[in-house]
């Protein structure tokens, strides 16, 4: 497994991942995960792991300009990228840098809060959860997703950069997916003491780019990227040759298609 952490984004790296990830992954990822939450006009939300602040804008749109929305990331350039990205007219929004393990928020401050696709990441799940539980107020709600089962495309993806770049990157893009059992998530809510605790499955579409513009996408809105570019050119055009060969059952008028399942919990503090 690789020692790469997202705790070394580069501003660049923060800069493609709103490019690119948040049209075609995050956004449509949020939707259900939206659904799920229900938020309502004037409610206190924060979004933990918010990265550019795809679901913390969206979250502002839904309570309003009587509600509050915070949204924090481990990662400063993140964060840099999401206060400078245009927020919902009239909406309250707070933008932290801080880790999930020790948010900086007092007790009961918070209505609902949110985060997608971040607790796979976290180092320490046990302790961003039962600050999560600290932070809302009695009968509170947390929503948050995880990628379900690793899906052929970044299977390829995975075998191709331990093949052609290093042995180092592997278990790095199936690490993304290391939370995908449903039960198991649930477990993580319950032992951090929440109730009415419920996980399912769901599947998002994702109509990704061709095959070798993705790829290179991909990678560089991770923490992958320098030691990609590093690697010899023949390495990296034999990535890119793989990856298009093998991906071609995929693509569909050009779009890599993908059938993403994902894991929906929730509970009540």
């Amino acid at each position: 497994m690789s020692s790469i952490s997202y705790r070394d984004f580069t501003g660049t790296s923060a800069e493609a991942y709103q490019r690119w990830f948040v049209p075609t992954i995050a956004t449509p990822v949020a939707r259900e995960l939206l659904r799920t939450a229900r938020l309502r006009a004037g409610e206190r939300v924060l979004d933990v792991a918010c990265g550019t602040g795809v679901v913390t804008r969206l979250a502002a749109e839904q309570v309003g300009p009587t509600g509050r929305v915070t949204g924090i990331d481990i990662a400063s350039d993140m964060i840099d990228v999401a206060r400078s990205t245009p927020a919902p007219p009239g909406s309250q929004i707070e933008w932290h840098v801080g880790d999930a393990a020790t948010l900086p928020f007092p007790d009961r401050a918070h209505d609902v809060v949110l985060s997608q696709m971040g607790l796979m990441f976290i180092e320490d799940r046990r302790a961003a959860l039962a600050e999560v539980h600290r932070t809302l107020v009695p009968d509170g709600r947390v929503v948050l997703n995880t990628p379900g089962a690793i899906q052929p495309v970044f299977e390829a993806m995975d075998r191709g950069l331990v093949e052609h770049i290093s042995p180092d990157l592997g278990g790095f893009v199936r690490a993304v997916f290391s939370l995908h059992d449903p039960d198991v998530v649930a477990t993580l809510l319950l032992d951090a003491g929440f109730r009415d605790v419920a996980a399912t499955g769901s599947t998002t579409r994702l109509r990704l780019p061709p095959p070798a513009d993705f790829l290179w996408q991909y990678i560089s809105l991770t923490p992958m990227a320098p030691l990609v570019a590093d690697a010899p050119e023949d390495n990296r055009s034999a990535l890119e040759q793989q990856i298009v060969e093998d991906w071609q059952p995929f693509v569909v008028d050009g779009r890599t298609v993908v059938d993403q399942p994902m894991v929906i919990a929730s509970g009540r503090r």
